[in-house]
Order: structure tokens, then sequence, then C-alpha cells
């Protein structure tokens, strides 16, 4: 039990941060490959348009192979105080303006910037004319592509209908009225760098999660720790308890029979034998609670001592010799039993355990059903796994009871159990359920319950075992 708690706290924390990390590489992608996908369409805009009006970049002869110088208007001009120092201690370069040297601040022009970056990075252009003639190759690094390549690539991106595109490595911008223009700029740089981003984001992320995982591991067992210790002092305690009742309850069981031969009958004396049989039966069913839980926590861990005790088991017999002693009880109180199972169905088990919940489970639903109702035993194969319900026609269990039936000392609202008025009612503690749960788990199998249509459903579900 504290070993799937411990699963599943360190499985929760592994899951959140997996999705954190997700979620963080999406978003720095994202926001990452816009801004740089944003730029490069700005400066092919830039491009573009400058292209477009000067038939060129706007150094004035067209080629775009220098930029040209920045000029600046007087406001912008900050003239240096009589020592020689800055008005303003920004950066800031010189410029000589009629004979005369001014300082005046970098980056204040974002133009100029962008200009700067225009001249720094590497175009290709081609201009096609309305037939579709080629009329100009601008291509700024042969060595990459040819100009038949780049202007096999540049018609490509004309023929797709797309004014603007990410293809083949290359930001395309498709502009002009009178003539066509497909400027491109290569985009390898970007899409490496958004690689690297990546790389060394899932790097470090692993190591993270890594070390995560290990502190959440080590976490996890400090946090169950007290909890585990705390349930196996109280599974020992119910267990000396038990074995130390089973003494004075023997006893006063013998002492009150004998008395009951000295003077007959007498009301005192059967109440204290009800009283005492009621604890007999309590301290027994606290025992077999204790047995199957340790049975099923064996069963949980890596070192399984009960599964010496398992055996290929034949569950469709088992199912048939537990129903049958309860055939007399149905026909007593006017009941209906049935019992359908199919052939062939095997699973691990140990039978005497495999006996008692399906003994508890019928008898939970005696003691449930209504008046000349029907109990309904199934066992069928499904896909690997047996599946053994037990159904009892009777009022449905609340649905904020659900949760809670397997419970120990839980019981229902006790208007839900109906009796025959003719026979006298046996009692039930609350703990049938908590044991059979705990041979369920045992066995690695799952017990579930579900009320729909008047009837009520107990279903366990085995792996099977025929071969």
């Amino acid at each position: 039990m504290f070993r799937k708690s411990r699963i599943r706290i360190v499985a929760l924390l592994m899951a959140i941060l997996l999705l954190t990390l997700l979620g963080t590489i999406a978003v720095i992608y994202g926001v990452s490959y816009r801004e740089m996908s944003q730029e490069n369409r700005e400066m092919l805009e830039l491009y573009s348009s400058e292209y477009l009006e000067n038939g060129g970049l706007p150094d004035g002869d067209g080629d775009g192979d220098e930029l040209p110088p920045k000029t600046v208007d007087d406001d912008e001009l900050l003239p240096e105080d009589e020592e020689g120092q800055l008005l303003e201690s920004e950066p800031s370069t010189g410029d000589s303006v009629s004979g005369k040297r001014y300082l005046i601040r970098i980056g204040d022009d974002d133009e100029y910037g962008r200009l700067r970056r225009l001249d720094l990075s590497t175009f290709y252009s081609v201009v096609f004319d309305a037939d579709g003639s080629v009329l100009t190759v601008n291509n700024d690094d042969p060595s990459q592509l040819s100009d038949e390549a780049l202007t096999d690539l540049a018609r490509a991106f004309l023929d797709s209908g797309k004014s603007y595109g990410i293809s083949h490595n290359m930001i395309y911008l498709v502009s002009g009225e009178d003539y066509t223009l497909v400027s491109m700029m290569d985009n390898t740089l970007v899409g490496e760098s958004i690689v690297t981003l990546l790389r060394y984001t899932v790097i470090f992320g692993a190591v993270a999660i890594l070390v995560v995982l290990i502190l959440a591991i080590l976490l996890s067992g400090w946090i169950i720790r007290p909890l585990e210790e705390n349930y196996e002092r109280q599974n020992q305690f119910i267990s000396d308890a038990g074995h130390e009742l089973k003494t004075p309850v023997s006893t006063i069981s013998t002492n009150a029979e004998l008395l009951r031969r000295e003077i007959g009958e007498n009301r005192w004396l059967e109440n204290i034998r009800y009283e005492n049989d009621r604890m007999t039966e309590i301290v027994r069913s606290l025992l077999d609670l204790l047995r199957a839980e340790n049975a099923a926590s064996q069963a949980q861990g890596v070192h399984n001592s009960h599964a010496a005790q398992m055996e290929r088991l034949d569950l469709g017999r088992a199912v048939t010799a537990g129903v049958l002693p309860f055939e007399g009880k149905a026909f007593e109180e006017g009941l209906e039993l049935t019992c359908e199972t199919a052939d062939d169905i095997w699973i691990m088990g140990d039978a005497p355990q495999i006996g008692k919940l399906i003994s508890i489970l019928v008898d939970n639903a005696f003691a449930h059903t209504k008046p000349s109702g029907r109990i309904m035993v199934s066992l069928t194969g499904v896909k690997g796994t047996a599946v053994l319900k037990v159904a009892n026609e009777g009022e449905p269990i609340p649905p904020e009871s659900m949760d809670k039936l397997f419970d120990r000392f839980y019981r229902v609202d006790s208007s839900r159990t109906v009796q025959n008025q003719n026979l006298e009612a046996q009692p039930h503690y609350g703990l049938g359920l908590s044991i059979a749960k705990a041979i369920a788990a045992a066995h690695r199998a799952k017990i579930s319950v579900n009320c729909g249509d008047g009837v009520t459903t107990f279903a366990v579900e085995f792996p099977m075992k025929n071969h």
C-alpha cells in the first residue's frame, strides 16, 4: 500500500515537472522563433522597399554594397562643453558638420540600426517581368547558390502563390507592381539557433528532471516512512490485541455454557452469550483482515512470501463450491440464487482465501437483497481476465457511500439491510468487504462495485493463468 503511495507521489512530481519542461520548451521555441522570423521579415520588407524605390540598396548606385553615412538634424547634435567633455554620459560617436565637431548618440535612431543590420545581412533576389522572364538576379553569396539554382528557387516561391513564407532554409517575400521582386534571406542561422536552444534546453531539462527524481524518491521515502511505521504499529497492535482477546473470549464462552447447564435458560445469560459470540466474530474478522492485508503487502513487494502458497486454481470450481452452501439459505429466505461459470478459467490463487472472498461477497448480497429478490453469481473470461460478479436486487447504495464501502468498520445505513422477518438477522461488523479487498489485492486482482437499475454488482477481476 505504502509502496504504491510512494510511487504515486514520485510519478505525480515527475509528471508536473515534465509538463512544466515541455511547456517551457514550447514557449521558448514559439517566442524565439516568432521574434526571429518577425525580425527577418522586417529585414526582407526593408530590403524589398529599398530595392523597389532605389533599384537596389540605398547607396545611390544600386549595388547595395555600402551603407549611406548617418545624417543628423540640428536638434540631434550635442556640442562639447568648454572642457571638451560630453554633456550627456551616453555611448556616442563623433561626426563633423559644417567644419564643426559634434557628438551624436548611437542607437537613438532605430532606422539607422535597421539599415546597419540590413547592410550586414546576406540577401538574394530575382526580378521577373510580367511574362515571368528573369530580368535581374542579385546573388550576394554565389558560393552557396548558383544563379540558376537561385532562379529556380525564386520561381518555385512565385508559383506557390504566397507573398511570404519559409522554405528550403529560405525566408522569401514576393512584392512589386510593374515587375515582381522575389526577395530571399538565408534562414539557416535562425534554424540552427533554434535547434541549439532546444538542444541545450532539453539537456539541462533532462539533468534537472534526473536531479528532481532522485530528490523526489528520497523525499517520498522520508514522507511515507512515519505513516508506514504507524501502520505497522497499528497492525501489530491489532494482532496482539486479537490474540490476547481470544483467551478471555473463549473462557467466557465456556463458562457461560457451563452456567447455562447449571441454572438453565436465563435471558441475562443469553445476552452474555450473544455479546460474547459477537466479540468472537469481531476478533476473528480482525485477524482475518490482518492476514489478508499482510498477504497483499507481500504480494506488492519484490519478495513475495505469500506467493509460495499460490497454486494454479480452477476458479470456476472454486466459485461453484463457494456458492453451494448458500443454496439452502436462499430457499429458507425465499430468494432466488443463480450461479453461472465459464469453463477452463484458471488463476494463481490461494484456495482458502478465494473461498473466503466468494463467501464474503455472497453473504453480503444476502444481507442486502430485497424480499423474493434475486442473487446472481457469474464467472466469465474476457481478454485474459477472469471476471467474478456477485449481483443482488435491492436498495441502491448511496453515492456518498460508494468510496467508503471497503473501509474498515464502515456500514451503510441499516435501512438498506433487508432481512426475512421469520429469521434472525446475521450481524455484520463492516469488516467483510475490507477483507475481500485485501484478498483481491493479494491476488493482484481489482475489486469494484456498481449500482444501476435496482441491482448492486460487486466485480472482481483476476489475471488469468491458463497455461
